[in-house]
């Protein structure tokens, strides 16, 4: 839970915002890892990678949090793939349900 509240309105908002931040979080980590590996295969340290990210404009505390053991090949359950997987799809029906696209988060 987080630390702060929010009057999100109507009944139903509040499941809305956290499918919404779900998919964020999921579509970001997905381009990381990719971002993680890329670097690796290029020839550059993907631990470097992560400290760069962690002081540029893209920071983000989920960044620093997991890349270290994303280096390492190391993901430790914390929030289980078939539960981000069900609010990924839960997000993206609530999005054609108000037929606003979501190109980035709907790739397969």
């Amino acid at each position: 839970m987080g630390k702060s509240r929010f009057y999100l309105g109507e009944v139903g908002n509040g499941a809305a915002m956290k499918l919404i931040v779900n998919m964020i979080m999921g579509s970001m980590m997905a381009t990381f890892s990719e971002g993680l590996l890329l670097s690796e295969k290029v020839g550059l340290d993907p631990n470097v990678l992560v400290e760069v990210v962690s002081l540029g404009a893209i920071s983000a505390p989920m960044y620093s949090l997991k890349g270290p053991s994303m280096v390492k090949s190391l993901y430790p359950t914390a929030f289980p793939l078939k539960h981000q997987q069900k609010d990924m799809r839960l997000a993206l029906g609530l999005a054609e349900s108000v037929s606003q696209p979501t190109h980035c988060s709907s790739c397969k």
